[in-house]
């Protein structure tokens, strides 16, 4: 599988070291002094192998890339990240870590006793754009990087022939939707996941999770809480994918999925008085723009740093910090409160914004708390050279 896959490199001119791709030019001009060349896709022994089911997760562009094009190949790409990745390291709220976190819940069922950092031995990446422009904060690459790259991923993932593709992002779906032949789908499959389809590449069905980027909030509140079906799912998949017609199992049927993971009700320590609610209003999507308003329900408080300005070393640990605190350290450095409020949708989320600076916002009482992610506000910080 290696040398087929850079041999299809080498002819359609990604390869790492011997990159003569026909839209260099084009990509290239927005930032010629920081824009790196192709990097090769993450293919784990395991996955060649095919000790377990083939797991190939498709994302955006790398964010940031090595300029050093001999640690963009593929024997170079394996040994970081499968040998030498410290992966119980990673930040929890970062991409690369739910990466792991989802491949982990998708194959533990194939292998007793699998780690959560041992899952990076038994999967795929690629991104959907192979060369980086490394703008500041990993920011997203200019679209035309995604719309000119995307005539090689159909090639790419023929070759890496999964039974298991998921799509991180918008990029990265438009990238297979129409690439492959879809089928039905099989009776075991609950109507409420929509984001999950099939189709066949080499003649075999693949089953396909459409999820936001692990960046996007939205990711945090439609794609997470159905984990527990998307492993029960991939499992009655596997089990029945030699004869796609399969009929219901009883013992595979899926359980309904709710908005949210069942919590266990506490009540609230002081005043006693005092009720959690959620709020009425509903998050709107953009389908042009891409953008949302409004805010996301939470079923409670999360948990948030204790300081009233903390940095982002303080921030370590934590998903969110209140929209009260990302104020108060925008005025810290800038004296101004009133951009970062709007960046983030506003006071009453009224402003546009892409869904990962969506708020989320839950009722203590009678007053209205709204928190963001903290992933989302230290690339915010980053795009307007705040050092926090």
């Amino acid at each position: 599988m290696y040398a087929e896959l850079e041999k299809y490199y080498q002819e359609k001119g990604i390869a790492a070291l011997a990159f003569h791709c026909p839209h260099f030019a084009d990509c290239s001009q927005r930032s010629p002094s920081t824009f790196t060349q192709a990097k090769e896709a993450f293919v784990s022994l395991g996955y060649v192998e095919h000790s377990l089911p083939r797991l190939v997760f498709i994302s955006l562009d790398s964010g940031s890339a090595e300029r050093d094009p001999a640690k963009r190949t593929q024997a170079s790409v394996r040994v970081q990240e499968e040998e030498q990745c410290n992966v119980l390291a990673l930040p929890r709220n970062r991409h690369w870590y739910r990466t792991h976190e989802l491949a982990h819940t998708l194959l533990r069922n194939f292998k007793s006793g699998l780690k959560l950092e041992d899952a990076r031995r038994y999967f795929a990446h690629v991104n959907s754009a192979k060369c980086c422009e490394n703008n500041p904060g990993r920011a997203q690459a200019n679209a035309a990087l995604f719309e000119n790259c995307r005539e090689f991923i159909p090639g790419e993932v023929s070759i890496l022939d999964p039974e298991i593709i998921v799509t991180q992002g918008s990029w990265a779906k438009l990238a297979v939707q129409a690439a492959f032949p879809r089928l039905k789908t099989p009776v075991y499959m609950p109507a409420e996941l929509t984001e999950v389809r099939f189709f066949t590449i080499n003649s075999h069905p693949v089953l396909w999770i459409e999820t936001f980027h692990p960046r996007s909030s939205l990711f945090y509140t439609v794609n997470r809480p159905h984990y527990p079906q998307y492993e029960q799912l991939v499992r009655a998949f596997i089990r029945g994918a030699a004869d796609f017609s399969i009929e219901e199992r009883g013992e595979e049927r899926i359980k309904p999925v709710t908005p949210y993971p069942q919590r266990r009700k506490t009540a609230p320590a002081k005043p006693a008085t005092v009720k959690k609610v959620t709020p009425k209003a509903s998050p709107k999507v953009s389908a042009e723009s891409g953008t949302v308003t409004g805010y996301l329900k939470m079923p409670e408080l999360p948990k948030t740093p204790p300081e009233e300005k903390p940095t982002q070393a303080q921030c370590e640990g934590y998903q969110f910090i209140s929209m009260v605190q990302l104020c108060n350290i925008a005025e810290k450095y800038t004296g101004k409160r009133p951009p970062a409020c709007q960046a983030f949708g506003g006071d009453k989320g009224e402003i546009a914004v892409r869904p990962e600076r969506q708020a989320r916002a839950s009722y203590y009482g009678r007053k209205l708390r709204k928190f963001v992610l903290v992933s989302a506000v230290a690339d915010y910080f980053a795009e307007v050279g705040i050092d926090w």
